[in-house]
């Protein structure tokens, strides 16, 4: 961060790599969730060296501020160069620990390079969000849709949503609760039925796929402290409790991997079997989010969800 302060005025592409790479580290010291002063603080200073990396952004990079509640909704806007407006938009969500600044870091350039303008935005419990999970937070989403609808620069009826991990639940949620409103949806090994139950829970908060802390990350989102508190509260999320699954919902693309133990599988396949018609794509050889090996992130981002949401966009 001092590296960057010192370079800024002599040497701007040298301040943004070291925004940056400061950013990369109080990212890491925060990580996976705010659970101490300490991770707070290296949270709080990660936010001011993005929102200093992105000053130098081209394409700009507007910061959204929403009221919601008397708070507000957070988000990135980033329009390619010579999109055409109204343009179409993607609402890209964080997960449980890859907040908005993730999705501009690791995805924005994708959606550039394809032409795609996207808006990156927290999941309810996290970073900025303005609210912790509970039934009903995806009304925050639905806040942000009603902005999005007043910008000249947007096309309302173009809008997909796409979320990852925990944000894939947020997208599925929204394709039920926000079907008119949405012309698509990506689901990439977002969690609706299975994952919710406390023997998954119970078992799933063990898993290796996981690098620490599982527990304090997933109990933060909803404001909870202790396990068994956690294990009553969770369910009441699934949305077959919610009674959504077989209502309509626009094009869905649902994405994992077969060998997931963070989300089971069968949680893709509930989706896929219950109301309106969907598409698919499984690596049978796949852990969570569908990688291994031979397909990372970055290739089922590009070679999948890109070119899906482009068709859809039509």
């Amino acid at each position: 961060m001092a590296a960057a302060d010192a370079a800024k005025a002599s040497d701007p592409a040298k301040a943004q790599h070291e925004y940056l790479e400061a950013w990369k580290y109080f990212g890491f010291g925060a990580w996976p969730a705010q659970t101490s002063p300490g991770k707070k603080r290296a949270h709080d200073r990660g936010l001011e060296a993005f929102r200093r990396y992105i000053t130098f952004a081209d394409p700009p990079i507007e910061v959204i501020r929403v009221p919601f509640e008397g708070k507000e909704i957070v988000a990135y806007l980033q329009f390619p160069k010579r999109a055409v407006k109204p343009a179409p938009l993607v609402i890209s969500i964080g997960g449980l620990d890859s907040y908005k600044e993730y999705v501009l870091d690791q995805y924005g350039p994708v959606y550039m390079k394809a032409g795609l303008p996207y808006l990156a935005i927290d999941m309810p419990g996290t970073s900025e969000a303005p609210l912790l999970i509970d039934v009903g937070a995806e009304r925050m989403f639905s806040r942000l849709l009603d902005y999005l609808q007043t910008r000249a620069d947007i096309d309302a009826k173009r809008i997909v949503i796409q979320g990852v991990s925990f944000g894939g639940y947020w997208s599925a949620r929204l394709a039920y609760t926000e079907a008119s409103r949405l012309k698509g949806a990506v689901v990439w090994a977002g969690p609706t039925d299975g994952y919710f139950e406390r023997d998954w829970q119970a078992k799933v908060l063990g898993t290796r796929e996981y690098l620490f802390d599982l527990f304090p990350a997933r109990a933060s989102v909803y404001g909870i402290k202790t396990l068994s508190e956690y294990l009553d509260f969770v369910p009441r999320m699934s949305l077959r409790t919610a009674g959504l699954l077989d209502k309509p919902t626009p094009p869905m693309l649902l994405l994992n991997g077969a060998n997931d133990t963070q989300v089971p599988i069968d949680d893709l396949y509930i989706l896929m079997k219950s109301g309106s018609p969907k598409e698919a794509w499984v690596n049978p050889r796949g852990g969570h989010i569908g990688r291994n090996p031979e397909w990372p992130d970055n290739r089922i981002f590009t070679e999948v969800i890109i070119p899906w949401i482009n068709r859809t966009m039509r």
